[in-house]
């Protein structure tokens, strides 16, 4: 019995959508780690130059690892945000509320900097990685609704094959758990999707469009994933073309 449990352990470990699945949850928490990190950035950073607000986290790193109040450098500022971006920053810093720091305090700052900015980086490499591994694993329901989404939805069934094999109402709720049990406990309005909503046909569709939307896709998602676990078959471009006509009818298009 022992002998085959690790056997069934070791196959489940052969499928290569564990190793998608464990990738969803590192970006996950990678982006959780730099939205905390840069939070307190800003915070720490504000006692010195308040003025300067920048909303891409990347780009506001950068600037900190850059700037100095005593000696600015206008062509890097410039190389990072553009002129007119920067002639506001420049502007602000000559009349500037902040305190100066000590060499030793604007380090520390510049240590968190230089540390988000290398989290940012390998957030984008394992992207990148979910990306390629998505479309080898599931090409179909990558070409359908793009690599990243696409791995999401394996990561919340927990493999291809289970995907496979719920139905198209299941799949349109699906990360919307919290939502429908809600639902059911105190008969509030039921969810009418989940992290379909993030598919850019549903999130840029108007408030009464969303629900058959999230239908439309719902039922080509299944197919593809299907097509995925089982026959490994390429019939993305078919779907898509009819998921385009769907969506035209959907808007009135």
């Amino acid at each position: 019995m022992l002998e085959l449990a690790k056997k069934g352990v070791k196959e489940a470990y052969l499928k290569r959508d564990r190793l998608l699945i464990e990738s969803v949850s590192g970006i996950d928490e990678l982006t959780k780690v730099i939205n905390l990190l840069v939070e307190r950035l800003r915070e720490w950073y504000a006692i010195y130059a308040p003025e300067i607000s920048i909303q891409d986290p990347e780009k506001y790193c950068k600037i900190i690892l850059t700037l100095d109040k005593e000696n600015v450098d206008r062509k890097e500022i410039e190389k990072l945000l553009g002129s007119n971006k920067a002639n506001e920053i420049i502007s602000g810093l000559e009349s500037s509320m902040g305190i100066d720091f000590e060499q030793k305090d604007l380090q520390a700052v510049r240590e968190i900097a230089n540390r988000i900015v290398m989290l940012i980086d390998l957030k984008k490499k394992l992207e990148q990685y979910q990306n390629d591994l998505a479309s080898e694993i599931c090409p179909n329901l990558s070409y359908l609704i793009q690599p990243q989404l696409a791995a999401k939805f394996i990561a919340q069934a927990r493999s291809l094959e289970t995907l496979a094999k719920l139905p198209a109402s299941t799949v349109q709720v699906l990360g919307a758990e919290k939502a429908l049990f809600k639902h059911l406990k105190t008969h509030s309005k039921p969810p009418k999707h989940g992290i379909i909503f993030q598919h850019a046909y549903i999130s840029t569709a108007p408030k009464k469009q969303r629900g058959k939307m999230a239908r439309a896709i719902a039922a080509k998602i299944t197919i593809a994933a299907k097509a995925d676990a089982f026959s490994k078959n390429f019939i993305a471009e078919n779907l898509k073309r009819d998921l385009e006509v769907r969506v035209k009818q959907i808007r009135g298009d």
